[in-house]
């Protein structure tokens, strides 16, 4: 099954210069939007990203508020569940097991389209999409993820990252990643650079270590997996670092920024990772940035100086822009973590008070949101993080948390992983039906 690739992001300047001078798609440009989307008088909603925040929140309205026009935009035809793919990389499931269709979500009702969003003019109320399409909206659900900061790591860019992937969005770079760890030679060298926070599911470079160890040990027992860390600390580390010494030996080894672990520039051609004091030469590299609110939300004016887009934490209303709803791993969630389980979490409370908001009632009080990071350590071997936060008015705090202990017994690591694959059956069906 093939991904299609993204498309390309318009600049400052041309987004500029496009919402200056268009207004909405001529005939000629193959999307027949204008009169479905201009006709009726339903409220229209319109949701901007179709991962597990954007095609939640899409199914949740269209379930929950019928009389809503409904329409999902996301640039690929088909979505591939980064907060599972680890197991693809292991070998653990096929690539079909996170590749997902969005056919199912017109049984609710709601028009897909495959198209870039390039912008979101909320003066005007509408989405401008690359080829120059307006889609209006009344109140707008904006759901786009993350982008990079490439310009922190020399040599490293877009261009770049096609031979050392950072495999850490919803595209086909994880395929890309995985044919490389299977032709490594046994004795090679797998490298992981982790990135600053905050950053998309922050135990996920460590789960996609483990992981490769076990792929590792069970086929190239030689190989040598380093990790190079930003950070001086990351999640889990007693827990992690037990569950490496036990099951992978010295297979692994974690390099903190304070000894060199900073990776601040990149050989592609030799694929040599450098920091200030150390170059470190390997034969498969999976570099990942640090991160920022995806560039549409740069380009709208939703972002502040952190990079992130903040927001009223009762209904996820744009804190810079009046109507405009944002969800996902591009807000700023207070104490809440980045993670699909939070993105989940968030979309199902926004879609209500988009509902409500667009039938002229006042929305609800939002009760507990939740967020767990299930993650594998080995095929049957799982652990986890997370907790519940609540909005104090001003932002998300946490009120509990829990967490995988070291030395658990191999019956509690089973149903860790057990309850991992449930919940991981469950989004799926909320978020295509």
């Amino acid at each position: 099954m093939s991904l299609s690739k993204p498309a390309k992001n318009l600049t400052r300047r041309t987004f500029n210069r496009l919402m200056g001078g268009l207004t909405v798609a001529t005939a000629g440009q193959g999307l027949a939007l204008g009169p479905a989307i201009a006709g009726g008088a339903r409220p229209k909603a319109v949701i901007i990203g179709g991962g597990a925040a954007g095609a939640t929140a899409a199914v949740y309205l269209a379930r929950n508020f019928p009389d809503l026009d409904i329409t999902l935009i996301e640039a690929n035809p088909l979505y591939t569940a980064c907060f599972f793919s680890s197991r693809y990389l292991g070998g653990f499931k096929p690539l079909d097991f996170i590749t997902h269709e969005y056919g199912a979500l017109k049984k609710y009702g709601i028009r897909v389209v495959h198209a870039f969003a390039a912008a979101i003019d909320a003066g005007k109320k509408s989405v401008l999409l690359k080829d120059g399409t307006r889609i209006p909206y009344d109140r707008l659900i904006a759901a786009p993820g993350i982008d990079f900061k490439f310009d922190q790591i020399e040599g490293y860019d877009e261009t770049a990252a096609a031979v050392i992937p950072h495999a850490y969005k919803a595209d086909a770079q994880i395929a890309v990643l995985r044919k490389q760890l299977l032709a490594m030679e046994d004795g090679g060298v797998f490298a992981i650079a982790s990135p600053l926070r905050p950053y998309r599911c922050p135990p996920a470079p460590y789960e996609r270590v483990s992981i490769v160890a076990h792929y590792l040990k069970t086929h190239k027992p030689k190989s040598k997996i380093l990790i190079l860390d930003s950070k001086d600390e990351f999640p889990m580390s007693e827990v992690m670092t037990d569950i490496w010494t036990r099951k992978y030996s010295d297979m692994v080894e974690w390099v903190p920024a304070e000894f060199s672990g900073h990776i601040k520039a990149v050989d592609v051609k030799t694929r040599t990772l450098i920091s200030n004091e150390e170059r470190y030469s390997v034969q498969v590299a999976n570099v990942i940035p640090n991160q920022h609110a995806a560039k549409i939300a740069h380009i709208s004016g939703l972002t502040d100086k952190s990079g992130w887009c903040p927001v009223d934490p009762m209904t996820f209303e744009s804190a810079l822009a009046p109507g405009v709803h944002m969800i996902g791993d591009a807000i700023d969630p207070g104490d809440m973590v980045k993670s699909a389980y939070s993105a989940h979490s968030q979309a199902r409370a926004c879609a209500a008070a988009v509902g409500a908001m667009l039938n002229g009632k006042s929305p609800a009080e939002a009760g507990l949101l939740g967020s767990t990071c299930f993650f594998l350590v080995s095929p049957e071997s799982g652990v986890q993080l997370g907790g519940t936060y609540k909005s104090d008015g001003k932002r998300l705090t946490g009120q509990s948390g829990f967490i995988s202990q070291a030395g658990e017994a191999p019956s509690i690591r089973r149903k860790t992983a057990e309850d991992g694959d449930a919940w991981y059956a469950s989004i799926i069906k909320d978020m295509f039906g």
